[in-house]
Order: structure tokens, then sequence, then C-alpha cells
């Protein structure tokens, strides 16, 4: 027999062996979409690249009867959540993470060693392969021709323009430069064009010898819905919340499975405790929560959703930062409490719903203030990244991008909403015709369902007054499906009949006009106009990345060196300074003139203005207190890039004062919360600031600690983008 003809038999018998395993061991019926054309590509040693939503890598590496196949993945969840399913099936695959145990890993470590490993799975972040000692013990598996394949599991994290952008996924590249002839598959559920090319770039991946399946990325079964609110109201979208599960609860007549994200790790544990004191099985998800606790939570949780009275958990409340990446079939419901920071991301955890291919829902709260808020955290993420990364590859604009595509998404009723997502992604839809509209929706979503009710509930959301650089996101920004110059949006009205399209009035969106009423006869008497009752007024007028200051400042009263001593503060040779003695009520904090600023979304209503105001100037008292007391002010040489003078530092301590301030107020429900929460800032950074200025050691669960380090971060970021303005601006002329 030829070797061409041995060649062939072999590969036939793989792929009878992963029919089997398909089958036999993993239960379904047969293969779906271009899931055989994945595997027969994969048997015959081709790299392969696959959209979908769900991963496909499994089958060729468990039917294997040598060898090794590494997955790198990001998620400690989502691996767990493998191992245990292949386990389960009585599949050898192990993971290596920071949660292994020491005698785990030993026994991984020798099975590499040998060179003819056991395992024919072994799970790894892409921080761990890239070690030395990894890399050796994969050496001694290649030189034995036991090294089957690499598989790349949420492979947009790979390219800069991806949603999820590490830098470690970037130098996976290095792995086809040191085994050249080891097969690569790349999987992920959301990838651009653009984001599919740089992930095969940057992998090396052979264009001769690739394969490339793209699933449709439309999800005919899952129901969008858009809830539009004037501003956050936490109270009543927890009982929102509440009312819906319960309704599906009733039409079903037993308990689903579905899952709520939410931005905020608090967010989470509040509502979390609420959906509990209803009677709703539900536990939180993040990282501020113990390593068992999660374990059990995602094994109740597998168990839930029509589980016997007692037994499992129904309701997940997770942060969309840690994701929970769990394939689970039956969850019936997906809902945003608020808003994800990119297109990618609402689409994919989405995207978990409704695996099964049964009707699934997926609620999107959404309003203008939160959008708003949003925006400045990424903005700031992405500042942040340019001024702090030095590893890897800068980061793009992408994530700014995808974010205004999202709120065009959010803030559309005019376009069928599975159009709008499969448009992102690039494909190429003619909307006016009603049969490809029904093939992509038929109903599925509020737009085409209800689209006159959308309409009406479009207008609860607050006017666009106070962020013009916000409108031109919404208006002018490219999104990567303009850069691929396909239409993002349509204008005709899809659901309604056609006699109704004629006449259904599309909603221009568009500043509040000014307000004009007509006079009562005793207005000419009135000879100045009203004024809050607090003193002295707002001022106007002031651009989003300035501050305005009322003199006097700290640095009229900080001229000389100051230092603490049990709770009162001396100058030099110990005259009082009483301009600075400490508040009995708060004898953590200066006593100094308050200034005032213009705060970010001044329109919300959530927290009255004064108390936004008293809240600034107490953060900024407890700043002066680290960085403006001590001998030349020690605490900013701990700072990098902190200016010099009192003028310059005195400007970042009131930028950073209100963004801090603004952060609290995206955080907290009630105006009580807010105030608590604005106290316990203050009180860390008079008793535990220092230390984390210092770089002193602390934890993640530490919540106070984390706070401070964001807060860190925040100072770092003004010092540099001080920094970066004056470099711009150049030295000035001499009067």
């Amino acid at each position: 027999m030829s070797a061409n003809s041995l060649k062939n038999s072999k590969q036939r018998s793989d792929v009878e062996d992963c029919y089997y395993v398909l089958t036999e061991i993993f239960g379904h019926s047969g293969y779906k979409g271009k899931q055989e054309q994945i595997i027969e590509a994969a048997i015959q040693g081709a790299d392969v690249f696959v959209v979908a939503p769900t991963g496909m890598g499994k089958v060729p590496a468990a039917a294997e009867k040598h060898g090794i196949t590494i997955v790198v993945s990001p998620l400690l969840a989502l691996m767990k959540n493998q191992v245990a399913s292949l386990r389960r099936r009585d599949i050898p695959v192990v993971a290596f993470t920071s949660e292994t145990s020491q005698i785990e890993k030993k026994k991984i470590v020798d099975d590499l060693n040998s060179g003819h490993p056991e395992n024919r799975l072994l799970y790894i972040t892409p921080e761990r392969l890239k070690t030395n000692d990894i890399m050796v013990l994969l050496d001694k598996v290649y030189a034995q021709g036991k090294l089957n394949r690499l598989v790349v599991d949420e492979a947009h994290c790979i390219s800069e323009w991806g949603h999820d952008f590490r830098a470690d996924y970037r130098r996976l590249g290095n792995f086809r430069g040191r085994y050249r002839d080891v097969p690569i598959m790349a999987l992920t559920a959301t990838a651009t064009p653009g984001v599919q090319q740089d992930i095969i770039r940057s992998l090396k991946m052979s264009e001769e010898h690739l394969y490339r399946a793209l699933h449709p990325f439309n999800r005919s079964n899952l129901f969008y819905e858009v809830r539009y609110m004037s501003v956050p109201e936490p109270v009543s979208q927890m009982a929102d919340i509440f009312d819906y599960i319960t309704t599906i609860y009733g039409r079903r007549g037993r308990p689903s499975s579905g899952v709520i994200y939410c931005r905020k790790r608090a967010t989470c544990d509040e509502l979390s405790r609420y959906l509990s004191t209803k009677g709703i099985r539900s536990k939180p998800y993040h990282r501020g929560v113990g390593s068992s606790t999660l374990d059990k939570t995602l094994k109740d949780w597998t168990l839930g959703g029509g589980s016997e009275a007692g037994q499992g958990i129904d309701v997940v409340v997770a942060t969309i930062a840690f994701g929970l990446g769990i394939d689970k079939g039956d969850v019936r419901y997906i809902i945003h409490y608020d808003l994800p920071k990119s297109f990618e991301g609402y689409y994919q955890e989405t995207g978990r719903a409704g695996r099964d291919g049964f009707p699934s829902k997926c609620i999107l709260y959404y309003s203008r203030e939160d959008a708003t808020s949003v925006k400045h955290w990424v903005t700031s993420s992405h500042d942040s990244r340019l001024n702090l990364e030095s590893d890897g590859p800068p980061p793009s604009q992408r994530s700014l991008d995808s974010l205004s595509s999202l709120l065009l998404f959010a803030e559309n009723t005019d376009v069928c909403r599975h159009i709008s997502v499969c448009r992102y992604f690039g494909e190429v839809i003619n909307a006016d015709d009603p049969n490809i509209n029904k093939q992509y929706c038929d109903r599925m979503c509020d737009v085409c369902k209800y689209p006159e009710k959308t309409n009406r509930r479009i207008r609860k959301l607050s006017p666009r007054t106070v962020r013009p650089d916000l409108e031109n996101d919404y208006r002018s920004r490219p999104g990567p499906s303009k850069l691929q110059s396909t239409p993002v949006y349509g204008t005709t009205k899809r659901g309604a009949p056609e006699s109704a399209r004629d006449n259904t009035k599309k909603i221009k969106i568009s500043y509040a006009p000014a307000l004009v009423t007509k006079p009562f006869s005793s207005a000419s008497s009135l000879a100045k106009p009203f004024k809050p009752p607090f003193k002295p007024p707002l001022k106007a007028a002031i651009q989003p990345t300035e501050v305005q200051i009322n003199r006097p400042s700290a640095q009229s009263l900080l001229q000389k060196n100051v230092t603490s001593d049990n709770d009162i503060i001396v100058i030099g040779d110990g005259d009082l300074l009483r301009d600075f003695t400490m508040k009995p009520d708060d004898n953590h904090l200066l006593d100094m003139p308050d200034i005032v600023i213009e705060l970010d979304i001044p329109f919300s209503r959530k927290v009255p203005t004064d108390s936004r105001l008293r809240a600034f100037n107490k953060i900024r008292r407890a700043l002066c207190g680290v960085f403006m007391i001590g001998p030349d002010h020690e605490s900013w040489g701990h700072v990098e890039g902190a200016p010099a003078g009192y003028e310059a530092r005195d400007a970042i301590i009131s930028t950073v004062s209100k963004e801090v301030e603004l952060t609290s107020l995206s955080m907290c429900s009630t105006t009580e919360g807010y105030e608590a929460r604005i106290t316990d800032i203050a009180y860390m950074m008079a008793q535990t600031f220092k230390q984390i200025l210092k770089g002193e050691p602390g934890t993640d669960a530490d919540e106070e600690y984390e706070d401070g380090r964001e807060i860190l971060e925040t100072i770092t970021r003004a010092c540099k983008s001080r920094r970066k303005k004056k470099q711009e601006r150049g030295p000035r002329s001499p009067r």
C-alpha cells in the first residue's frame, strides 16, 4: 500500500473516531453547520479559524489516541467548567492555573516531562504558557512528536482591535516560530472582518493551509429588547427585573436559568440580595467572592433552572468584566442591568442564552446618563493603557468605536435589532426585502414586534444637553461597519404593517430647545433671576475636561512645610495653623475653603447637586491631607510624572476629586449610599492611602485597597495627561 493510501486510510479512521466521540461521548445526534468540515480540516493538519457561538476544538483532541492538545483560555471559570465536563466523560484533561494545587501541578509537570503525555488536553492561560518552565516541557513533548495542536479560545483577545485585547495573547504568535509544523486552531464568537485578519496574522497561521469557518452571526431564537429609562433608578429597576423573572416563571410553570450582568461588584451583591429576599434563588459571581464559593455557585447554577425546590441556583448576577464563559444550554434570559463596554461584549454575553435552540430573551436597560458614564470610563481606561503600558502593542481607539456602535444600536428604533447586530459584524443585508427581514428576525425583537410601543418608550430618555462630545460619538464617529463601507443602519421601519409604515414618524434625537413660556403680568417686576438657595452659584460654560476654581485655594494656605502630630496640624516651629485644624466630625479631613466647579452629568437627579458639591470638596480635602501636608509634600514622590508647584498640584487634586465623585455617583443607587461611599473613600485616604502609594501589598478582595489603587491610577493618569498637554503647547513666549 502506498504512503498516500496509508495516509488516507488513517484520516478516514480518525474521522470515524471523531464522529464516535461526538455522538457517543458528547451525546450529539450528529454534526451541525460546518462542524464536519472543521474536524476534517483539523485531522488533515491544517490551521483552522472558526467564528462561531460555541467552541469546536474538543472533539479532535478527545479522539486522539496519543499526544496532547494545548488549549489557551483567558477565563478560569471557563476552564473549570470545561475540565469538569470532560472529566465526567472520562477524557484525560488537566488545567494548569493559579488555582491548581501543588500536587496536581507536579503530576502535570511529570506527565509533560516524560515526552509521552497521557493527558489529551491541557488548559492553560496565555500568561502561564509563555513562561520558560512550560516551554521547556513542551519542547520535550514536541521532540517526541506528541504535541498535537494549539487551540486558542476567545481568540479576539489577540487583536488590539478586539474588545478584550490582552498583550500576552499577542505573544502566542511565537508558538508557530518555535513549533512550525504544529497546527493551530483559533476560536471566537465575536470578530469583525478586520479583527479576523489581525488574528490570523498575529498567530502566523498558514494562508496556504488555512480553513476558515464563519458561522452566521444571527441568533434567530433570541428576542432582543431595550428598556429605556430617563435616569437610572435602581429601586424601580430591580423591581422590574424581579417582575420579569417571576412572569417568565409563571408562564413556564417552573423556574428558569438566567444571568444578569452588572458593571460593579456592589451592584451584583445588592441585586442578588434583593432577588433572594424576594424568593428567587440567586447568587453573585465576581472576583470579590472567594474561590470555593464561586465553584459552588457554578455547580449549583448548573443544577438550577427547574430543579426541585431547595436545589440549585436559578440566577447568577455577574460582573461584565469577569464573565462566566459557561456553556449551559437552557439559559432562558440574559439581562444587562447596565451597558457593557463594547458591542462585541454585548453580543458575546447575550449569546450565552438559548444555546439549546429554544427561544430566549435578552434585555438591555439603557439610559443616556449611564451611556455618558460608560463613555467616560472607556475613555479613561484607554488613556490609562496609553500612559501606563510599556509592554506589547499600543491600544487602539477600537473600544470607543465599538461602544459608539452599541449606543447607536440601543437608540435606533427603525431597524430590526437582529439585522443591526449582523451588519455590525460585516454582513451585507438588504433590509428592504421583507422575506430577508423575516428570515433574520420574524418579530423576535422589540423594534419588529412592538414598533409603535418602542418608539413611545424611547421618549423616556433624557435629552442630550450636556456633553456635546458624546453627541459627536453618536453622530459622526466611524464605527467598524463604516470602515468596511457597509451601511450600519437604515431608515425603513420594520415590523409594522405596510399601511402603518408611511404614517409612523421617525423620532428625531436632538438637543432640547430652550424653554419658552408666556410671562405673568408680574414678571416685569422681577429684577433678578432666581438662584439656588446655596452659595456661591455654579459656574457655567466650563469644558468637561477643565476645572474652574474659586480662590482662595490650597496654594495660598500651604506655603510652609507642614507635619501632622496627634491629629493637630503643626507648622515648622510649632505654631498652630488654624486654617488647617481638624474638624471634630471629620477628624481625618482638612478644614479648608470649598471651591465650586461644574460637575459631570449635572442633569442627574439621583443625588442633589449641593450634596454632590459637598462630596467633591470632601474628597478634595482628603486628598490635600495626603499630598499637601508634610516636608516637601513627600507623597507626590510616589506618583509617576507628578508636577511641581502648588498651582499644578492643586489643579491635579481638583481634577481627580471630580472624577472620583463621578465614579461614586455611578456606583450608588441612593443619596444615603452615595454619601456613605464618599465618607468611606475619604477615610480610606486618611488611613491607608499612603501605604498604597508606597506599593505595600493588599488583597483583591479588599474593596478599600482596590478603591485606593484605582484612585492612584487616576492621579497618575491626570499627571501624565497634564504633562502631555503642556508639551503640546510648547514653551510660553515671554511677555
